[in-house]
């Protein structure tokens, strides 16, 4: 005699799908355990260093803008006074 198994029969259930969201955060958490961040001294000489070049460029900026402001007085044949250039600047 067979036997009556009376099981429902199992679908195959299949992994929720997720939304390309979902997925892309995710894959994007797991690939952020992976990253080897630098050290806080590391981040803060780096920055000092970028702070010192900024303000490097800075000064090379200011005087080459200066020159070329006097260079345009002395084309336009105007009064030239650096000086009163800048603490005219300074004023405003």
């Amino acid at each position: 005699m067979e036997k009556n198994n009376n099981k429902p029969e199992v679908k195959n259930k299949q992994p929720k799908k997720r939304g390309k969201i979902g997925t892309f955060l995710r894959e994007a958490f797991s690939e952020m355990k992976k990253v080897e961040w630098p050290k806080f001294a590391t981040v803060i000489k780096t920055t000092l260093i970028v702070l010192g070049v900024v303000a490097a460029f800075l000064v090379v900026m200011f005087v080459f803008d200066m020159i070329l402001a006097v260079g345009n007085d002395a084309l336009l044949l105007r009064d030239i006074d650096p000086i009163g250039m800048i603490t005219g600047a300074l004023k405003r």
